[in-house]
């Protein structure tokens, strides 16, 4: 009984780590022509470019590690289905990722 409790603590500690780099958001803006798209996180707003997988929509739930540039997949709750992005930038205030958006997709 103790063995198993620490093959369980320790399966717990082993996965702990993975789940505290995902982060969540909202998807606030996405319009069709661009493949960019702005999400809201707890640490402000995430620029990220769609590369396939489930396109989202405007009010998705996405989960990831989309708080770190490059290519990232990631997930979306709302859909229950995956996402492929390029993280553009992150921790925007809501002006610069506007501004960075529209240097994107103008």
């Amino acid at each position: 009984m103790v063995t198993l409790k620490k093959l369980v603590l320790g399966a717990a500690l082993f996965i702990a780590p993975a789940a505290a780099f995902a982060a969540k958001g909202v998807v606030v803006y996405y319009k069709s022509g661009c493949s960019y798209f702005i999400a809201e996180t707890t640490m402000g707003y995430a620029l990220l470019e769609w590369y396939g997988g489930y396109d989202p929509s405007k009010g998705d739930v996405i989960a990831g590690d989309f708080e770190s540039y490059g290519m990232k997949d990631i997930y979306n709750l709302t859909a229950d289905q995956e996402t492929k992005v390029w993280v553009e930038d992150f921790w925007l205030s809501k002006q610069r990722a506007i501004e960075k958006y529209f240097d994107k997709c103008n």
